[in-house]
């Protein structure tokens, strides 16, 4: 009806206000749905019960540094596989919250086989699957939230600081533990919390349940795409795609492999499972104002200059890690990280909304996790497990550093253009997929 606002959309003159318009016209806070902020909340605790702790519970089975690469990468790599293909299970076949639910209860099993007494090896198959779990779960909790957030470019930041602020407390609280009953507690603190996310998640409403909805998905991209199920018709809407997702492998592959090797490098210099906890820990916290800030440096700067600012901070914060002389100075230099990757996280999960329509967010918001957490992590961890073990910290930090670095220079040219530009605070209802990227 003409004359009739949008009561989900913000308006120019409201967009440095929290508020949204009713249907006569009057204004009104938005808020972020509890649901949503307890998955996040969970999501966050159950993350720290197990993944930060994966390579130095390796190295306490005997595992040495190269396999401990290897597994990472292995990790990873199921990560660029099954993830992407999770994602069009939850935009075209169940729908993203029971998708979520379905990994959810993978998970808790493989947590309840880590109880058992098994081989090495399977204990290691099962640790690293972990890697896929964590990436497989921010992305549909993004998917989710890009869905149900009245405005997201203003409210992502601060929805998603409270998995940093909860991962904090909880990796902090298990350091303790682990280093007091070791780390045989960890799946049963995991099942704890993957209950809790299980029980939330089914009162979020879900966009994607419906048969009409799925159609939508199914509908979206050019036909010769079905064939590669929602990638492929995610890469079909828009075309550049591709170059964005090679660029952010490359530019997470320093940040990812420095990260698979940095609680060993805090345990070679003589410190304990806390120290090793209290590290992930003071990177979260420092997340908390990364995220909060990223929507006012997105909406003055642009998310190119975002992504480029905080890369190569973190970069050179990395490169520091080989020449610092105890795990105190290491951790002094995370409160940096922090900062810099809650930027760089948010930043992530705003592009996909410009790129890709609502029916394949759950499938782009997985294809970044997948190229960032997955390619990335392969790179880094295969050519980092062979550079630590033979060439040392040193050299390895040096050169995850200088990558990270690298992969920035290259995010500046492809974010050029709408994708990079400045954040509006605007709910439309049709992103901008087809917004192109300047030719090269």
């Amino acid at each position: 009806m003409a004359g009739v606002r949008d009561p989900n959309v913000i308006t120019p003159e409201a967009r440095d206000r929290d508020v949204a318009h009713d249907e006569t016209g009057r204004s009104v806070t938005y808020r972020t749905p509890w649901t949503l902020r307890g998955v996040y909340v969970a999501n966050g605790l159950a993350t720290a019960a197990i993944a930060p702790f994966i390579p130095v519970m390796l190295k306490e089975r005997g595992l040495d540094p190269a396999t401990i690469g290897a597994l990472a990468a292995v990790a990873a790599l199921s990560t660029t596989v099954i993830v992407p293909a999770w994602g069009h299970l939850a935009d075209a076949v169940v729908g993203r919250a029971r998708a979520f639910r379905i990994g959810l209860a993978l998970a808790s099993a493989t947590a309840v086989g880590l109880l058992l007494q098994l081989p090495v090896y399977a204990v290691a198959a099962m640790l690293v699957s972990f890697t896929v779990y964590a990436s497989l779960f921010v992305g549909l909790g993004d998917a989710l939230a890009m869905s149900d957030l009245p405005a997201p470019e203003r409210q992502y930041g601060a929805l998603r600081a409270h998995a940093s602020l909860s991962f904090t407390v909880g990796i902090t609280a298990v350091g303790f533990i682990y280093g007091w009953v070791g780390y045989g507690a960890a799946p049963l603190i995991f099942l704890i919390w993957s209950i809790m996310m299980f029980v939330l998640i089914g009162r979020i409403p879900d966009r994607t349940v419906g048969p009409k909805q799925r159609g939508g998905s199914e509908a979206t991209g050019e036909v010769h795409a079905v064939r590669f199920g929602s990638p492929g018709r995610a890469l079909a809407v828009q075309p550049r795609l591709p170059i964005l997702l090679v660029v952010f492998a490359l530019a997470f592959a320093g940040l990812q492999g420095s990260l698979t090797f940095i609680g060993i490098r805090i345990v070679e210099l003589g410190g304990r499972p806390s120290d090793v906890g209290l590290s992930f820990a003071v990177a979260a916290v420092f997340e908390v104002p990364g995220l909060m800030s990223a929507g006012w440096m997105g909406r003055r700067l642009g998310l190119r200059w975002l992504f480029l600012g905080s890369m190569v901070m973190y970069g050179l914060s990395i490169a520091s890690w080989g020449i610092l002389p105890n795990a105190l100075a290491i951790n002094a230099t995370r409160a940096v990280t922090g900062l810099c990757n809650g930027s760089l996280m948010a930043a992530r999960v705003l592009i996909v909304p410009r790129l890709l329509p609502a029916s394949l967010q759950a499938t782009g918001q997985v294809l970044f996790q997948a190229a960032t957490l997955g390619v990335g992590t392969v790179l880094g961890s295969v050519i980092g497990g062979v550079v630590y073990g033979s060439l040392g910290p040193t050299v390895f930090f040096a050169g995850a550093g200088g990558v990270a670095i690298a992969g920035a220079a290259g995010a500046w040219f492809v974010l050029a253009g709408p994708v990079g530009g400045r954040l509006t605070g605007l709910v439309v209802d049709e992103p901008t997929k087809t917004a192109e990227l300047p030719a090269p």
